[in-house]
C-alpha cells in the first residue's frame, strides 16, 4: 500500500482555515500538506511525528525583516538598550572592539537608542576611543548612525564640518556631531560592510539559524541588493546571487522573498515598440534562481525616516522641534513619475511610509500609476505605515493597497512616539485596528533587527499595544490574539500573493509549521512575549528542536 511520508499527530493544530479552525492530525507527502484529520482515514505513513498535545499554527512569515542585515549584526557589537544601557557602556564596548580588530578594519556596532542612553554617540569621542580604526554605530532605527572621523574619510570627506546636507550630516554650532541620517547613513553603513563573500553567506547562515529559532518559515528580505557603487539598504550589487548560493548550499531552509531595493534596479533600454524606458535588475540571478524556496517580490523603495530619528516625513512638526517636519528623500514628482514606470512594467511596489505626510504622497503615486495603467488585484503594499488618519485609513482600503504596521514597535519604541508625537498622535501610529475592523487584511512582520525578531513579541504588541511604561497606544487599535495569529500567517502569504500554498493548514498548502511549547490562548496578554518555539517544520521536515539546542 501506497504510504505518505509523516503524519504529524497529537497536536492541537490552529489551521486558520475558517471551515476547519482546529485539527489533531496532518498528513505530508513530498512537503505538502495531503490530508487532515479525518481525510486521513486509511492512509499509512512511514513516519509518525508526536506533538505530544503542543500548540501549532502555520509557520510564521515575517514580510518585513532585513534579513542580509541581520545577519551582519549578529556579527557585531550589540549595542541594543537590552545589552547596553548607558552612554559611558557604549564607548567601552567600542573601545574593545577597536583594541581586537585588525589595524585599520572598521569596527561596527548596531541597535543603540539615544532615548535610552541619554544621548547620541559622538563623533569626538569615537575619535578618542577608535585607535585609527573607521568607526560606525548604527541606530536601532537603520536610518540613522554615527560615525567618527576616519569613517568620513573613508567615504571621500576629509573635512566633515564642510559637508553642506544639514538633514543628513547633522551639526552642533558648525561642527559636524559624527550623526548622519538616511541616504547618507545607508551609504557610510554600504561602505563599512563591504567584506568577503565568505563572510557575506556565514551571515546569512547565522540569520537562518536564528530566524528558524523563532518558528519563522518564510520571508521577506525588505531591501535586497545594491546599485553598482554600492548605493542602497542591502549588501552588494550581488546580493541574489549570494542568496542563490546559500541556498545551494543548504544555509537557508525558509521560503525567501527577495524585495530589490529600488536603487539596484537599472535602465534596460528600449523594450519594446512602446516601452522606451525598461527598468530591471540583475544582483547576480543565474541559471536555478527560483522555485518553492527563493523568489522575488515586491520592489522597495524608502520615502522617509523614523520617527525614532526625527527622520519619518509629517504633516506637523514633531514636539519640542518646532521646524522639523522630517526627511522627504525624493523629489515627490519624480516619485510619481517613477512609480507610474515600474507599475507599468509588472512590478508591485514595497513603499517604505512612516509619517503621514509622506504616506500620502505614496497613495498618491499608486492612485496615479493604477490611473494610467489600470492593473487588477495588484497588492501594493505600504511598508510600516506608520500615522494615518481616518481619512487615510479608508483611502489605504479603498485603494486595495496592503498596510504593514508593525506590533513589534510598540514596546520598545511605543514611549518615544508619545515624547515625539504627543498622545493624540502617538495613538495613530501603527494603526491595527482600524484596518482589521474595516475589513482590510494585513501582514505580520518586525522589521528586524531594528526591532526584536520574536514574532511572539510582535504579536504581543498587536492585542496589547503596550508601551515599556504601560501606557497604551490606542485602545481602537488593539487585535485580539486570534487576528494577532491570522495576521502572521494567512495575511502574510495574502501580502504576499502566496494565500493559495501558504498561511493555513489544509489540503494542498505547504507543511509549514511553528510548534510552540504553550498554547498562547492559555497566558495572559501581557506574557505571549514568553512564549517560545519548540519546533520548526518546514516541507514537513523539522528544521528547528528546541531539545536539540
Amino acid at each position: 500500500m501506497f504510504a505518505i511520508d509523516t503524519i504529524f499527530e497529537n497536536g492541537r493544530f490552529q489551521t486558520m482555515d475558517t471551515g476547519r479552525p482546529y485539527a489533531s492530525k496532518v498528513g505530508v507527502y513530498d512537503g505538502t500538506i495531503i490530508a487532515v484529520d479525518d481525510e486521513l482515514e486509511g492512509m499509512q505513513a512511514k513516519h509518525h511525528v508526536d506533538l505530544q498535545g503542543r500548540y501549532a499554527c502555520p509557520g510564521f512569515n515575517d514580510v518585513h525583516l532585513h534579513f542580509s542585515l541581520l545577519g551582519a549584526n549578529l556579527n557585531q557589537v550589540d549595542l541594543r538598550k537590552q545589552t547596553t544601557s548607558t552612554i559611558a557602556e557604549l564607548y567601552r564596548k567600542i573601545q574593545e572592539a577597536c583594541a581586537q580588530a585588525p589595524e585599520g578594519e572598521w569596527v561596527l556596532g548596531w541597535g543603540f537608542d539615544q532615548f535610552s542612553l541619554g544621548a547620541f554617540p559622538d563623533r569626538a569621542r569615537l575619535d578618542e576611543i577608535s585607535a585609527g580604526h573607521p568607526v560606525l554605530v548604527l541606530h536601532l532605527s537603520n536610518h540613522a548612525a554615527v560615525i567618527n572621523t576616519e569613517a568620513f574619510r573613508r567615504g571621500g570627506y576629509e573635512h566633515p564640518d564642510d559637508i553642506d546636507q544639514p538633514d543628513l550630516v547633522i551639526k552642533e554650532q558648525g561642527k559636524a556631531t559624527g550623526l548622519v541620517k538616511d541616504k547618507m547613513c545607508f551609504m557610510f553603513n554600504g561602505l563599512a560592510n563591504r567584506v568577503s563573500e565568505r563572510t557575506l553567506l556565514h551571515q546569512l547562515e547565522l540569520a537562518a539559524q536564528y530566524t528558524l529559532s523563532y518558528g519563522i518559515t518564510s520571508f521577506s528580505d525588505a531591501g535586497t541588493g545594491t546599485d553598482r557603487n554600492w548605493e542602497g539598504i542591502g549588501q552588494t550589487p550581488y546580493d541574489i546571487g549570494l542568496f542563490q548560493a546559500a541556498y545551494e548550499r543548504g544555509m537557508i531552509h525558509q521560503r525567501g522573498t527577495l524585495m530589490p531595493y529600488f536603487s539596484a534596479l537599472h535602465d534596460l533600454g528600449q523594450l519594446a515598440g512602446d516601452i522606451s524606458d525598461g527598468f530591471g535588475l540583475d544582483l547576480g540571478i543565474r541559471t536555478g534562481f527560483g522555485g518553492d524556496l527563493l523568489d522575488i517580490g515586491p520592489f522597495k523603495i524608502i520615502l522617509d525616516g523614523a520617527f525614532s530619528s526625527l527622520s519619518a516625513y509629517l504633516n506637523e512638526p514633531y514636539l519640542g522641534s518646532a521646524n522639523n517636519c522630517g526627511v522627504f528623500s525624493w523629489d515627490p514628482e519624480d516619485f510619481i513619475r517613477q512609480v507610474a514606470k515600474l507599475h507599468r512594467q509588472g512590478w508591485r511596489m514595497a513603499v517604505h511610509a512612516i509619517g503621514d505626510r509622506a504616506i500620502n504622497i505614496a497613495l498618491d503615486a499608486i492612485e496615479n500609476a493604477q490611473r494610467l495603467y489600470p492593473r487588477r488585484d495588484v497588492r501594493h503594499r505600504l511598508e510600516h505605515c506608520g500615522l494615518a488618519d481616518d481619512a487615510t485609513v479608508e483611502r489605504v482600503i479603498r485603494d486595495g493597497v496592503i498596510p504593514n504596521p508593525q506590533g513589534s514597535f510598540m514596546y520598545n519604541n511605543g514611549d518615544a512616539y508619545v515624547r515625539l508625537l504627543g498622545e493624540e498622535r502617538a495613538g495613530r501610529t501603527y494603526r491595527m485596528g482600524s484596518f482589521v475592523h474595516r475589513g482590510a487584511i494585513i501582514p505580520g512582520s518586525t522589521d528586524a533587527p531594528c526591532a526584536p525578531l520574536a514574532p511572539m513579541i510582535s504579536i504581543e504588541g498587536m492585542v496589547t499595544r503596550a508601551t515599556e511604561s504601560g501606557y497604551v497606544l490606542g485602545t481602537n487599535e488593539q487585535l485580539s490574539l486570534d487576528e494577532a495569529l491570522r495576521a502572521y500567517t494567512f495575511g502574510s502569504a495574502y501580502a504576499s500573493h502566496k494565500e493559495a500554498v501558504l498561511g493555513t493548514i489544509e489540503r494542498g498548502k505547504y507543511a509549514d509549521f511553528a510548534v510552540l511549547d504553550t498554547d498562547p490562548h492559555d497566558v495572559p496578554p501581557e506574557a505571549l512575549h514568553e512564549v517560545t518555539v519548540a519546533q520548526t517544520i518546514i516541507g514537513g521536515e523539522v528544521r528547528y528542536d528546541h531539545n536539540s539546542h
